[in-house]
């Protein structure tokens, strides 16, 4: 058992929940891809039930559902100071996708699509990446993780186990991936 200052897991958690959020895809892209091994279910496996302690944790602390909701408009702010519309862009982002995978597309507009998604997820990323140089989201992002750590960990004392766990496993199948034993080409772009 590791014993680590909280500080220690809040940034694993904050890691393991940004995976979490947008790993989820990719994950499931790797099993359908070269069918599930058994490191890829066990990170599944882990990411739900760090996400629905996550969620439990939340809801038995509706303080910090406020706290998260406050930190989440901050940061949508920010991204809005640096000229993106976050929300209505990622509605578009999730528009073409869905029109990309109806398949009914030409081949000309496929391209132009493709390029407005490109060039929208690159200013959305390069925002956040901004906002999240602003000393007072990081501070009270990293306050609020603590204090969602220290929820899920009275709802399940092995949480800090679990992100151990979680985060060997994804460095593996990510190594995996990135030599090319796993998805596709091994290129690991996203």
């Amino acid at each position: 058992m590791s014993h680590l200052p909280i500080r220690h897991w809040t940034r694993r958690l904050v890691f393991t929940l940004a995976i979490a959020a947008v790993g989820a895809t990719g994950l499931a892209q790797a099993q359908n891809s070269d069918g599930p091994s058994s490191s890829r279910q066990e990170l599944q496996s882990l990411q739900q039930s760090l996400a629905s302690i996550r969620e439990e944790a939340i809801t038995q602390n509706p303080n910090l559902a406020d706290r998260q909701q406050s930190l989440e408009d901050r940061m949508m702010s920010r991204m809005r100071d640096e000229g993106v519309n976050p929300r209505e862009d990622v509605k578009r982002l999730q528009d073409i996708a869905s029109e990309l995978r109806g398949g009914e597309v030409a081949e000309e507009e496929r391209t132009a699509m493709m390029e407005e998604y490109q060039s929208t997820r690159q200013e959305l990323l390069q925002a956040r990446r901004t906002a999240m140089q602003d000393s007072g989201i990081q501070e009270d992002q990293m306050q609020l993780q603590e204090d969602i750590v220290s929820a899920m960990s009275d709802i399940d004392g092995s949480v800090p186990q679990m992100i151990d766990r979680f985060e060997t496993l994804r460095s593996n199948v990510q190594s995996q991936r990135q030599s090319g034993g796993g998805v596709g080409n091994g290129s690991g772009a996203q």
